[in-house]
């Protein structure tokens, strides 16, 4: 049988997403009209906070989705159409996957530790409930619920229980269940790890960028203002090629302008990337820096 990661990643190139692979926070980055990120595993409870935290922030950064696909947790295998939750990130077996990629068959149920639940469309509940001429109480005595439980989702989209929805719909002869979201976006951000790291912030926040940093990636940092920056930054020079590798790959994904900064540099840039020394950000305006980090792609 294939590898995991080699599954997943023949699903989106068969549905002509072009991918590139990593080991970190991500595994494959995969773009077609969105862009996605995964991490793929085994066992999905392996999957750790920090990884978790750090594929939040790569994907709010550059507007994409990220998931998680697995096979299995310490207690049980993924089933298919159903999505579990690891750290708030969408949890997908690989056939669940292969489903979404290949065939745009979105599952519908999600796994909770109280067990399976759905979303209901509140405009479609409230909507067919009337059309029935039924009251909110009768339509939650009907089914085995109060009649908060009928107010409450009419008011807001809200998780429920699948056999109440099930016998919702029934009731209602009308469907009020919704897709699961999948494609979830999310608002993390991360801070500078070290000196070199809150200099060149800061150095960048004076010329009228928005800064955000990240781990466990092609990139250290994200340089915001009109446009979008991503940059790496490298004191080793031993590392600095393989960075500069990974980088050049990661952005012919993403699209974006990007920089690799360091304390000194004999090249102007390499593989493409254009090299910036710290002291020569100090005195570059923006208009420049962007213009430099443009020469990437």
């Amino acid at each position: 049988m294939l590898d995991l990661k080699q599954q997943a990643k023949g699903f989106l190139e068969e549905s002509s997403y072009v991918t590139y692979e990593y080991h970190g926070c991500f595994d494959i980055a995969a773009k077609k009209d969105v862009l996605l990120f995964l991490k793929i595993l085994l066992n999905v409870d392996a999957f750790q906070k920090e990884q978790a935290k750090n594929l939040k922030i790569i994907s709010n950064n550059l507007d994409g989705y990220p998931m998680l696909i697995g096979i299995q947790t310490n207690r049980e295998k993924l089933k298919q159409g159903i999505v579990y939750e690891r750290f708030e990130m969408p949890t997908l077996s690989l056939k669940t996957f292969e489903e979404l990629i290949c065939h745009s068959i979105f599952p519908r149920i999600y796994r909770d530790r109280g067990g399976l639940y759905v979303e209901i469309d509140s405009e479609v509940l409230k909507e067919a409930r009337r059309n029935r001429n039924l009251t909110q109480r009768e339509l939650a005595e009907a089914v085995g619920i109060n009649k908060k439980a009928i107010y409450e989702h009419e008011k807001k989209q809200l998780r429920m229980l699948l056999n109440i929805a099930e016998k919702l719909e029934h009731m209602l002869n009308e469907k009020i269940i919704k897709d699961a979201g999948v494609f979830k976006k999310y608002n993390e951000h991360g801070k500078p790890e070290d000196f070199l790291e809150k200099n060149i912030g800061k150095n960048l926040e004076n010329i009228g960028f928005k800064t955000d940093f990240v781990k466990q990636s092609p990139l250290d940092v994200f340089a915001k203002e009109k446009s979008l920056i991503v940059s790496d930054i490298e004191i080793d020079k031993r590392r600095m090629k393989r960075r500069a590798t990974d980088l050049k790959n990661f952005i012919n994904i993403v699209k974006k302008p990007a920089l690799l900064k360091t304390e000194k540099a004999k090249k102007d840039e390499l593989l493409g990337i254009p090299l910036i020394e710290r002291k020569e950000l100090e005195e570059m305006e923006r208009k420049e820096l962007i213009k430099r980090a443009k020469k990437a792609i």
